[in-house]
């Protein structure tokens, strides 16, 4: 009923393999994870456009290689103790979540539309190469076209639609892709939206409560799984 955001994010720097591992420790079995490909076309895990604010370093993610990226510390800015975490690639990370028997809810993280296609080729790819366990993997998106493609390529992987914004059209929206979860924006879910996701047959996600005494109110509106930056305090 937990998953762990970015790893833990409050727990270490956000979407480094510490932070899985910090995750796991504190008891979840599903971790959520972000990723975009580098210049070089490498499915890397982070969330932000640019490196600015998660590294020492400057730039778009996009235009950075993969040496590069993996020069960067990923770590200090959240703490000393972290300085010699990296940038992971998405690999690293399937292998991180197989070692700690994690579920992966991997969201394509699309910050301009003309990389949707590729990033969605090169984590298929990947996942195929790597014959990750479809059990163990769910595809989410902000950008329902990256969801369209995934069920295309991989239609036995689960997909999950992310969104901050809900409005009456909503659901017939996202049934082209006939996604497994709704993940929507705590801040915005009320009795009824919960409703009609719960009587559409999907499963219903929140993101992002690190307010563990809420979490009851949540449950019985019907959200099944809390996405939180603080797993050890449920």
């Amino acid at each position: 009923m937990i998953t762990g955001h970015r790893g833990a994010a409050a727990l270490a720097p956000e979407n480094t393999l510490i932070s899985i591992q910090k995750a796991a420790e504190a008891g979840v079995s599903w971790v959520e994870i972000d990723t975009q490909l580098s210049a070089d076309g490498i499915p890397v895990v982070f969330h932000d456009e640019t490196v600015n604010r998660c590294t020492d370093g400057k730039g778009n993610i996009a235009d950075l290689t993969l040496a590069q990226l993996k020069s960067l510390d990923a770590g200090s800015w959240f703490s000393t103790e972290f300085s010699k975490e990296k940038i992971p690639t998405l690999s690293e990370v399937l292998d991180t979540c197989l070692a700690h028997d994690l579920t992966l809810n991997l969201e394509l993280k699309i910050h301009h539309d003309e990389h949707t296609a590729p990033l969605v080729n090169a984590v298929v790819a990947l996942i195929k190469e790597k014959a990750f366990p479809i059990e163990k993997l769910l595809f989410s998106s902000f950008q329902k076209r990256a969801l369209e493609l995934c069920q295309q390529q991989m239609p036995e992987v689960r997909r999950g639609f992310i969104c901050e914004v809900w409005n009456d059209y909503s659901l017939t929206s996202i049934a082209a892709s006939q996604p497994y979860s709704v993940h929507i924006d705590h801040r915005i879910l009320t009795p009824a939206i919960a409703k009609s996701i719960k009587d559409s047959g999907y499963v219903l996600n929140i993101w992002t409560l690190n307010k563990a005494d809420k979490a009851q109110h949540f449950f019985d509106m019907g959200v099944d799984n809390i996405i939180t930056d603080a797993p050890d305090r449920y």
